[in-house]
């Protein structure tokens, strides 16, 4: 009778899994894509603050299925964490809205591939900001890879994980290092620090000579601090950035504050100075090297970067057109100082095919895949918001609970065999 018994289980146990196993195979069933948009996007009454993102779409995007009057060639906006994100919480799928949000078409004549949308930003508490985003071509890419079977997959085009508050001085950016360099000096000069002014920019030691310089104003030995204490020196004489005369910077003056004076997420990177993208314009990069691969999809990400909009399609690294030419020759001869500038209505961005663009064929990196989330997409295994990502354009997270009940009922079939092995032996 017992060995009935254990029988019984045993093939139950067997079954109950070919059971979660179908299940698998099913739900991971390559998903068809389409034209999903969220529509426009209108903040909710509790968002405080946002940010206008403007987005310049490559014509290397634009395809016959984005030109369809469902999308009519508009760029789309991903995020799926902080007020109004793109997740569709009640799927119990997780399927995500992916493409999003559709952006608005910016009315500048001449300009034909400009796209903007406010986004909430900082300053709406750690659940309000959204804090990483992609942009996208409007379409469902779906997981079908299949020419014949989803036509969607080849026609989508998408980024990679984009930070989309602001960018602070401990990040080190490539080239806006130089940039906080030249408001940090600009600031102690202004504050009557004695040899600011006579600091090298381009210098190694920059930062070290700056705070050694703020340390004698604000009364402080040098040698007696600790390695925290000398990099918050200079932080403790710009404390206010509206006391800053910042008038070069145009427009753009406004986009610069001290991250310490606003509600900050975790994320934060520390008490520093700090400038938004507002009304910033995002650029796509073609080289492959800033090209991404998820290790859980197959689809590339472009990279790319913010910059500084000057209008009729030209944008710099430095907050004003003069500003940036200037600062152009400044370091023309410099090895470690990047000036950009560029047109994105020029003929190698705007009428751009994607038979043209090297894309890469495998990740970019070989670390390994992340714990899977189900908050998340993204075509970057490396997600800035601390999440990986479910899959990319609009891939639905599957597999992950059916592995979960394969894994528990083994788990309960192994505790069966266990249990009625010993009682036979005690009996």
């Amino acid at each position: 009778m017992k060995k009935k018994v254990l029988s019984i289980v045993l093939a139950g146990a067997m079954a109950s899994s070919l059971i979660a196993a179908s299940a698998v195979s099913v739900s991971a069933e390559a998903e068809p894509g389409g034209y999903d948009s969220l529509g426009p996007y209108t903040p909710d009454a509790l968002v405080k603050n946002t940010n206008h993102l403007m987005f310049a779409m490559p014509g290397a995007w634009l395809n016959d299925t984005t030109a369809n009057e469902k999308v009519n060639n508009a760029a789309g906006i991903y995020w799926w964490n902080g007020y109004d994100n793109c997740k569709d919480v009640a799927s119990k799928l997780n399927k995500h809205d992916w493409p999003g949000y559709m952006a608005s078409k910016v009315d500048e004549e001449g300009v034909e591939n400009l796209w903007a949308i406010d986004v909430p930003t900082y300053g709406n508490g750690e659940k309000g900001n959204a804090m990483t985003i992609l942009w996208n071509n409007s379409l469902n890419g779906g997981t079908e890879t299949d020419p014949a079977k989803n036509p969607f997959y080849e026609a989508a085009q998408q980024t990679h994980n984009i930070k989309a508050m602001y960018y602070c001085r401990n990040d080190n950016h490539k080239y806006y290092d130089i940039l906080f360099r030249y408001v940090y000096q600009k600031a102690m000069i202004q504050s009557d620090v004695e040899g600011a002014e006579g600091l090298d920019l381009d210098s190694d030691t920059f930062w070290e000579d700056l705070n050694k310089l703020a340390a004698v104003k604000n009364g402080n030995d040098w040698d007696s601090l600790d390695n925290d204490e000398k990099t918050y020196q200079i932080d403790l004489i710009v404390d206010d950035m509206d006391e800053i005369d910042l008038t070069d910077f145009g427009t753009y003056a406004s986009n610069f504050f001290n991250e310490d004076n606003v509600e900050a997420p975790e994320e934060s990177n520390g008490d520093c100075m700090s400038f938004t993208y507002d009304n910033m314009v995002y650029v796509v990069s073609f080289d492959p090297a800033e090209m991404e691969i998820s290790e859980v999809s197959p689809k590339v990400g472009f990279g790319g970067d913010w910059f500084f909009y000057y209008g009729n399609g030209e944008y710099g690294s430095w907050p004003t057109k003069k500003l940036n030419e200037q600062m152009a020759k400044k370091f023309k001869d410099s090895k470690d100082i990047t000036v950009v500038s560029g047109n994105f209505m020029s003929d190698e961005y705007w009428k751009s095919s994607m038979e043209d663009i090297s894309v890469p064929t495998v990740p970019a990196t070989s670390a390994p895949v992340p714990a899977p989330a189900t908050d998340a997409t993204s075509s970057s295994s490396n997600s800035t918001s601390g999440t990986s990502a479910n899959n990319s354009n609009g891939a639905i997270a599957t597999g992950q609970v059916s592995f979960a009940v394969i894994a528990f009922v083994i788990l309960i079939a192994g505790v069966g065999v266990v249990y009625f092995t010993r009682r036979k032996r005690e009996d």
